[in-house]
């Protein structure tokens, strides 16, 4: 069956916006990639539970969102836009239960907080900003580059990069955000991305600067304890190299991690409490591979690249989790976010 994706990215070439392709993992074989709205830089998008509701970073004078609507004939078109901060967010999370955006905002060491109402309008709520830093170059300051909900949506998990931390915030019945706790990650880690094992009460966190990927115990009084981290690149690459994206398997079976500059995937075999061992590093065959997607067959690994400007594609074994090149790729020009229609 075909399967349609959006693609997000930045704007500073030749790209023009959001674009989506399709692919049918039947044939391994792409589409054509499809221009679906002309905005400035939307490095970042995520659908609501239904799938008619598009949420993207963007940016005018200001930094903010864009939310897109699909319409009668199935075509995503603008409702509403919010610019409220300086510098445009990184990463969105949408809480159906409260219609509030949580954008990740990098630059301001913030949590930007909008409200999307039920008539269609983005309004800014509020900046929840993080205070600290750490020992890297990069961490002078507070870096806020992802948000993700407990499993529950009860609570909100934040990867700060800057201060080397994760926090947990509850979320309150109008959106808001209440601190609950905070957990110390490896000095130089830079917690980027998270995700969360299916069943068990485990996350995984990726960093961008130890080049690294943790595995954190989600305790039964809802704190996070980190309890292992293994290295995803050589120790002589960790300086040259970047983190990005992290994905797990819907039967929490194998996880899966893209890193820059060294332009690969590193899979790891995940055991039945969660613990982790690597059983392959492969490259993406392309230049900053920012984010991937397994595909919903998982049998394939759909992963942009934001320099090469295309998708590749890497065939994967259910069974081993063991990957291979495909003899596909997609034009996607600067593409730094895929996320399923």
């Amino acid at each position: 069956m075909q399967q349609t994706y959006f693609l997000g990215g930045y704007t500073k070439r030749v790209n023009k916006g959001i674009s989506s392709v399709t692919f049918d993992p039947s044939k391994t074989k792409f589409g054509p990639v499809i221009p679906v709205s002309a905005l400035n830089n939307p490095t970042w998008l995520t659908l609501n539970e239904n799938k008619d509701t598009l949420f993207a970073i963007s940016k005018a004078d200001k930094g903010g969102l864009t939310v897109l609507k699909k319409d009668a004939n199935g075509i995503f078109i603008t409702q509403s836009e919010c610019f409220a901060t300086d510098i445009p967010g990184c990463h969105i999370s949408y809480h159906e239960a409260t219609r509030t955006v949580y954008v990740s905002n990098y630059h301001h060491g913030s949590i930007d907080i909008y409200r999307y109402s039920e008539a269609g309008e983005l309004s800014f709520i509020e900046q929840v900003t993080h205070s600290g830093s750490s020992v890297h170059k990069n961490q002078q300051s507070p870096h806020v580059h992802m948000t993700h909900f407990s499993k529950d949506q009860s609570q909100l998990y934040v990867c700060d990069l800057g201060t080397d931390e994760v926090y947990v915030y509850d979320i309150q019945n109008d959106g808001s955000l209440s601190e609950f706790s905070v957990t110390k990650f490896p000095a130089g880690t830079g917690p980027r991305h998270i995700t969360l094992h299916p069943t068990l009460d485990v996350a995984y966190v990726i960093g961008e600067l130890g080049n690294t990927t943790s595995v954190v115990r989600i305790n039964e009084d809802k704190t996070l304890t980190v309890i292992n981290t293994l290295p995803n690149v050589d120790a002589s690459e960790v300086e040259t190299s970047a983190g990005a994206a992290i994905r797990i398997t819907q039967d929490g079976q194998f996880l899966y991690c893209s890193t820059r500059f060294s332009n690969l995937i590193t899979a790891f075999k995940v055991d039945s409490v969660g613990m982790l061992s690597e059983i392959q590093r492969i490259s993406t065959y392309g230049e900053i591979p920012r984010d991937f997607i397994l595909d919903e067959t998982e049998k394939f690994l759909l992963i942009p690249h934001q320099d090469t400007n295309m998708i590749t594609v890497l065939n994967r074994d259910t069974k081993s989790g063991l990957l291979k090149k495909a003899k596909v790729t997609a034009l996607a020009p600067e593409c730094v976010n895929i996320v399923l229609a």
